[in-house]
Order: structure tokens, then C-alpha cells, then sequence
């Protein structure tokens, strides 16, 4: 079976979920170029950061909430309905529990928004099993990169692992009409930084981002954001590389940096 790529992606803000632009046509093609290789789907979000044990959504029908307020009543009618798959749900909670993490199922949290809104491109059949996994609230970013590690093993049984959070994002400084090119200096220097060890697989620098790179406290002042790349980082396998999916900026200060790890060359132009 194709082993599959694990994916971080930059989800944004709310309204990117309403526009046709090229970040969002790059989820498209993403999901276009795995095709029917993904038999379910496994995501962990910076909108459920949770202590005590790892939660597992186990709903008897799957749900989304709408976790945010004040934007365009059109987001608020947005639906995700994949179906739901209890041999997956306990297949995960297996694999986590083997590398020593506490887990339990929770049977009312309805996908995030971090989830749903990049899964309604990268699959917008909603014909795959999808679980949300909680990540654990830890000052230790190594703790995280276990998690991902944990369930690197799905992507061999083709299970597309995604984390999804914000590379860079500073609400209090956010410009709402600007353009993708108008970018704070700061925020762009930050981005610059963080693609620079990505594709480096720098994973030192990365989780000590916050003496290493420029700006960190101006452009990412919470890590929430960045704890799902780190996850995604722990899912790498033997002969992965890494590769940008999208680059780019709204807002002045949000990034929509993405990238995949991957056996298998993304052909160029496909994505970014």
C-alpha cells in the first residue's frame, strides 16, 4: 500500500473558508493528487489543546462546531459530515496508548474548525472516516513530537495524518483588508525563518523557536498555532521529505505556510 504524506496546514482565519484564492486551491489539488490512496483521516487541531488524558472522538454520528464568533453569517451554515469509524477510533487510541499516552474517547466534541474547514477542500466528498485527536497540554513541545510519532504508523495503512494550526499569527495586529503582499516585516521575517528549517528538518531550532527565531514573540505570541506542526514533524518516516504545500500571507499578520512529508515528490505546480 502507497505509504501517505502527513500534512501541516495553516488553516487561517474563518473568512478564508468563503474565498476562491490560491491557498485554498492548493488544498484542492492536494487532496485531487492523493485521490482514492486515503482510506480515512486523522487530524489533530490548535483549537483542542487539552490536559489529562489524550481524547479520541468517538461520536455516534459525526458533528462540527462553529468555535468562533462575528464573521459572515454564510460559515455558520457550513456543513462536514464524514461518516464514523469505531475500528479506527480504537486502532488510534491502540497505537497511542503503545507509546505510553493515557487516552479516552470522547463522544460529544464535534470537529473544530481547524478540522472541518481544510477537510472540506482536501476532501469535499466527506466520504472517509475522520477522528480528531486532542493534543496534550505540556510546557515540553517533545511530548507533542511523541504524539506524532505514536501515529506515524496510520500513513502506511492509508491513513492521511494532519496537523493543523497557524505557522504565524498575531491577532491584536491583524489588518483585515490587507493585501496578500502587505505583510508585516516581522511576520514575514518569522515565516522566512520557519520554511528555512523546514525544509532543513532543523527540528531542534523548531522547538526551541521561541529563542532561535526572529520575531517569535511578535508573529506567533501563543504556541498553539505551532503544536500541530510540531506533531506533523513526529509523524516523519524514513525517506520523507519535506515539501511546501502552500506560502503565503493574509492579514498582514497571519501566515498560511504549509508543508507534507512525503516518500513521493509532489509534482511542481501542483500545489504553491
Amino acid at each position: 500500500m502507497k505509504v501517505l504524506p502527513s500534512l501541516y496546514v495553516s488553516y487561517g482565519l474563518p473568512p478564508l473558508a468563503l474565498q476562491d484564492d490560491p491557498f485554498n486551491t492548493s488544498l484542492v489539488n492536494f487532496g485531487r493528487f492523493l485521490g482514492d490512496s486515503v482510506k480515512g483521516i486523522v487530524c489533530v487541531s490548535s483549537q483542542w489543546i487539552m490536559p489529562g488524558p489524550v481524547q479520541v472522538t468517538s461520536m455516534s454520528q459525526s458533528s462540527i462546531q462553529y468555535n468562533f464568533q462575528g464573521f459572515q453569517p454564510e460559515l455558520y451554515e457550513m456543513k462536514y459530515e464524514p461518516p464514523v469509524s469505531f475500528e479506527l477510533e480504537e486502532h488510534v487510541a491502540d497505537l497511542l496508548e503503545d507509546k505510553g499516552f493515557e487516552t479516552t474517547f470522547n463522544e460529544h466534541y464535534g470537529f473544530d474548525h481547524g478540522v472541518w474547514m481544510p477537510l472540506r477542500l482536501i476532501r469535499p466528498e466527506a466520504d472517509l472516516p475522520v477522528v480528531q485527536v486532542s493534543i496534550p497540554q505540556s510546557d515540553d513541545p517533545r511530548i507533542i513530537l511523541k504524539l506524532g510519532h505514536a501515529l506515524s504508523s496510520l500513513r502506511e495503512k492509508g491513513i492521511l495524518v494532519i496537523g493543523s494550526g497557524v505557522s504565524a499569527l498575531n491577532m491584536n495586529k491583524i489588518v483585515w483588508h490587507a493585501r496578500g503582499e502587505d505583510v508585516h516585516p516581522k511576520t514575514r521575517e518569522f515565516d522566512e525563518w520557519m520554511e528555512v528549517n523546514l525544509m532543513t528538518a532543523n527540528i531542534e531550532n523548531i522547538l526551541d523557536y521561541r529563542k532561535s527565531a526572529p520575531h517569535s514573540d511578535f508573529a506567533s505570541p501563543s504556541t498553539a498555532g505551532l503544536m500541530p506542526l510540531v506533531f506533523v514533524m513526529g509523524t516523519s518516516i524514513a525517506g520523507d521529505r519535506p515539501q511546501i504545500v502552500y506560502k503565503g500571507f493574509k492579514y498582514s499578520t497571519a501566515s498560511l505556510l504549509s508543508f507534507c512529508l512525503s516518500e513521493e515528490a509532489i509534482p511542481e505546480g501542483l500545489l504553491s
